[in-house]
């Protein structure tokens, strides 16, 4: 993830400008010169680019979360309904992120300002590990002072640099997402909702370019079309590449739902249950 540049920085500073630790969802054309996230389809629309539409997404499809949206918030997720709302009241993302204001969930708060400390501040020296106390002697000259703040942030750039990962909003990210595999997860369990009869192998092609998955159908230098051309016995074949398909269905399918069950939680991308 690259870093805002130091312009970008002032303003925000100076204006209390919202930061995202990953790319927010946006309509149009990202103002930012960071390096937008890989997409998780092809020609996914830029709202859709972000791992907050997902956790939005993944919210909804948990079954308690949504009694309890029924319930106008009452029940089990109370708590979590008083940040996050009734995820449920439509189908509009957008609305729910900009009109509702539930973006202030994820942004980070608003950058803190140098100052000065003293006796009459209640002053007590701490070690932290996102705050460097630096001792400035004011009887030498400005210039001085700023190439020696300098050279102390060089010295302790390790420290800085891990304390600009750390997010501290309401509701941090809590791994780096895949865009990508969140979009696979959400549409194998999305489509074996929606066809609890078929097999796993079958929901594998029911949705697998959709889901931008593939499966190896080469067996041992052999494919079934080609077995089947020269009409030889192909079912041994057909069973591994069938069985090939159902494991990753299978797989997707349990990570969706680790995801689902930790988002009501108010983790995200998480496979921890706490």
């Amino acid at each position: 993830m690259k870093e805002p540049n130091a312009a970008e920085d002032t303003k925000r500073y100076k204006a209390g400008r919202r930061f995202f630790i990953y790319a927010p969802p946006l309509k149009g054309v990202r103002p930012s010169k960071r390096k937008p996230p890989n997409p998780p389809y092809k020609d996914a629309p830029s709202w859709k680019c972000s791992v907050y539409y997902y956790w939005w997404e993944y919210l909804r499809r948990h079954e308690g979360y949504r009694q309890c949206c029924e319930r106008g918030g009452k029940g089990k997720y109370a708590k979590l309904y008083s940040d996050f709302g009734n995820v449920h009241a439509h189908d509009d993302f957008w609305q729910w992120w900009s009109k509702e204001a539930h973006s202030e969930l994820f942004c980070e708060p608003t950058a803190r300002q140098i100052r000065v400390l003293d006796e009459n501040s209640g002053f007590e020296p701490t070690l932290s590990n996102d705050t460097l106390i630096l001792e400035m002697p004011l009887e030498v000259r400005t210039a001085y002072l700023i190439a020696a703040i300098r050279t102390a942030l060089k010295q302790h750039g390790a420290k800085a640099k891990a304390a600009k990962r750390i997010s501290r909003a309401r509701y941090p990210v809590a791994t780096k997402p895949v865009l990508m595999s969140l979009h696979q997860h959400l549409v194998v369990y999305d489509a074996h909702r929606a066809n609890p009869k078929l097999k796993l192998n079958e929901i594998y092609d029911l949705v697998h370019q959709e889901a931008g998955m593939y499966v190896s159908e080469t067996v041992e230098g052999e494919t079934v079309a080609q077995l089947r051309k020269l009409e030889l016995p192909y079912r041994d074949v057909l069973r591994v590449v069938r069985q090939r398909k159902a494991n990753l269905v299978r797989r997707h399918i349990r990570i969706a739902e680790q995801y689902i069950d930790s988002v009501a939680k108010g983790l995200f991308p998480s496979r921890i249950n706490r």
